[in-house]
């Protein structure tokens, strides 16, 4: 292993993030996190616009790694080889998101990094924030710092030194791999592969019969709708749904409807878990999705796109029928 790799592998160990096999574990060529572990989640702004929180990419295997923008060697490398194992994945590049996260808050704003990392890859995001807001991240996943004036040059004159490797995040949202620098391409994108087949043949996960109840679209206030679906779960482990998304609203929460002494009151809730084996339904006066801020109304016949996100199995989307 390079000496890159060892200092890589020291400051994951100060965070606890290290891996316990530093070659191949399993069918892995990179060094595997065992047992898989949650990567930490963070959210911080995009070079795209908007937030992109890790949580919310499940589904698609991460590729998450640490740079700046005036850095003239090993974050063009990396990133310029992450834009190959993207381009040899083929029909299967849109299951992958890379996420570029900033060491140097004061030079790089969001429309630098966007400019940056689009010359390598249009879908790469980079990420940025304050120092108080990266802080947490770069701790979280052991990257070390360190800044070093350019003699001769003015205040904004500086390189930084920082962690240069690739944290392989699966579709479950689990640290599986860590990549130092100079891992080849073709490493990488063999341990991408493993982890794209094993969503695959672990989604187990299946929905029954969706649909959205009419509604109007009020003037005056946001309207809201529900939706509904039955969760049938295949496989042999539990799974949790733990999010959802609707092209018609902008915002969906996952709601239980309870009965409190003859009182009907509706609670947000943070997931609906789904035993192994069992169907679940999201029906009238139980679980059910809160579809908030309609964009339309709706009217029977229309059909709404959900997207449910579930903790093993990702993003699932559904066509649902207006009823």
């Amino acid at each position: 292993m390079s000496a890159r790799g060892l200092v890589a592998l020291w400051a994951l160990a100060l965070a606890g993030l290290a891996p316990a096999v530093l070659a191949g574990a399993a069918a892995f060529r990179g060094g595997a996190f065992e047992p898989p572990r949650a990567a930490p989640d963070f959210a911080l702004a995009t070079s795209a616009g908007g937030e992109f929180q890790l949580s919310r990419a499940r589904g698609k295997v991460v590729l998450l790694t640490f740079g700046y923008t005036n850095c003239p060697d090993v974050c063009p490398t990396v990133l310029a080889e992450l834009a190959q194992v993207r381009s040899r994945l083929g029909g299967d590049a849109g299951r992958v998101q890379v996420v570029y996260v900033s060491v140097d808050p004061e030079r790089d704003r969001t429309e630098r990094l966007h400019a940056y990392v689009s010359i390598f890859d249009k879908t790469f995001l980079g990420l940025t924030g304050s120092t108080a807001q990266l802080g947490p991240v770069w701790k979280a996943y052991g990257i070390s710092i360190a800044r070093r004036e350019i003699p001769g040059g003015g205040p904004q004159s500086y390189g930084v030194h920082h962690t240069a490797s690739v944290y392989v995040i699966d579709t479950a949202g689990r640290l599986r791999v860590m990549a130092p620098f100079g891992t080849p391409v073709d490493d990488v994108l063999h341990d991408v592969r493993i982890l794209l087949a094993a969503a695959a043949e672990e989604s187990a996960i299946q929905l029954d019969r969706p649909w959205v109840r009419r509604a109007p679209a009020m003037p005056d206030s946001p309207s809201s709708a529900a939706g509904y679906v039955t969760v049938v779960n295949r496989g042999a482990t539990p799974d949790a749904l733990v999010s959802a998304t609707a092209d018609v609203a902008a915002s969906v929460e996952i709601h239980e409807t309870r009965n409190m002494s003859g009182m009907m009151m509706m609670e947000k809730v943070p997931k609906v878990v789904v035993p192994p084996g069992a169907r679940v339904e999201l029906k009238p006066g139980g679980y059910h999705l809160m579809l908030i801020g309609l964009k339309q109304a709706l009217g029977p016949g229309q059909t709404v796109t959900l997207t449910l996100v579930f903790e093993r199995a990702g993003a699932i989307k559904a066509r649902a029928e207006v009823r």
